[in-house]
């Protein structure tokens, strides 16, 4: 063995006669590989984003017009990757539509917290025992 790389499933692993000399880290040795999905190690990473925020959609419930800025945003995103969807402009407008719906859910989660199941009770029923109010 005179040449002391030794080709491992395609990958070529540095000698330490032509490292000697040179500091290189561990990564400089090794060729880049796609990323790969872990649900689906057959797709890039690219497409499994765009596939799982294409199934994006927000609830009516939410708060002041957020449902229809997520709606406006789905449709922009979709015109922005019509041509290329796996450009810089795409990805940038999927990430509009994911931060504008994580809005929108954090919304509904704060109305929902914000209100007191006894005071929209009482909201309701006023003259039932559980609601009065006595002044001192």
């Amino acid at each position: 063995m005179s040449s002391m790389a030794s080709p491992l499933s395609g990958i070529h692993l540095p000698s330490a006669a032509s490292s000697a000399g040179t500091k290189s880290s561990p990564t400089t040795a090794f060729t880049p590989l796609i990323q790969r999905s872990l649900l689906s190690p057959t797709r890039s990473l690219i497409s499994k984003r765009t596939i799982r925020l294409m199934a994006v959609y927000s609830a009516p419930t939410s708060p002041e017009g957020i449902s229809e800025k997520v709606s406006e945003s789905i449709k922009k995103a979709e015109e922005t990757c019509e041509g290329d969807p796996k450009s810089g402009e795409c990805a940038a407008a999927w990430d509009e539509v994911e931060e504008l719906s994580a809005a929108a859910s954090h919304a509904r989660d704060r109305a929902k917290s914000s209100s007191d199941p006894l005071e929209n009770y009482c909201k309701d029923n006023p003259e039932v025992k559980e609601c009065r109010t006595y002044e001192d």
